[in-house]
């Protein structure tokens, strides 16, 4: 695995990164109301773009909203919540991109769940790019996909193994309870 040494150009994101984090990428904006669209339009005009970033460890994928370089919301799952995860590779529709598609449905308690997609994007895209210029940073974002990649690809071997795991674990539990009734 890398080391996640980032390169320059995003070296404001490393305070914020969660320790162990071993790929980062782009993802898609969140959705915004009306209002927050506004400021967020005003926010370009000055230069402070929103940017969404996905680290991703091997027990967990974050997501971090930045508004320029000022981190304003993050939300991390866990691998021990999820209850299904699916990971596909893919491109963009004029095949430049190549990305991640993620699809994740989170245990939030014993009757409800939560279902997530998270599109993971390379660190090389759109305004992003501009200053990214060097074959290192080039290289790294090459690299940190690559980490990411292969991380998230074990995830669903992972979940069923808990599963078996933990159903495993209860027949135990109900034969151990029968034959001391």
């Amino acid at each position: 695995m890398m080391s996640l040494h980032l390169p320059s150009t995003f070296q404001f994101i490393q305070s914020y990164l969660p320790a162990n984090t071993k790929g980062l990428g782009i993802t898609t904006l969140s959705k915004r109301n009306f209002f927050q669209s506004i400021g967020d339009f005003f926010a370009e005009k000055s230069g402070k773009k929103r940017v969404s970033y996905v680290a991703v460890g091997d027990d967990f994928i974050t997501q971090l909203h930045f508004q320029g370089e000022s981190l304003i919301a993050e939300k991390t799952i866990q691998l021990a919540q999820l209850d299904h995860f699916y990971v596909s590779e893919g491109q963009t529709p004029d095949g430049i991109i190549h990305h991640l598609s993620c699809d994740a449905t989170v245990i939030v308690s014993a009757k409800k769940m939560e279902d997530h997609h998270i599109k993971i994007l390379p660190c090389l895209l759109g305004e992003n790019a501009s200053n990214v210029q060097a074959i290192q940073s080039i290289q790294w974002a090459q690299e940190s996909k690559k980490a990411l990649t292969e991380i998230l690809k074990g995830w669903p071997a992972q979940i069923q193994e808990r599963k078996a795991r933990i159903a495993a674990e209860e027949a135990a539990a109900l034969k151990a309870a029968e034959e001391n009734a």
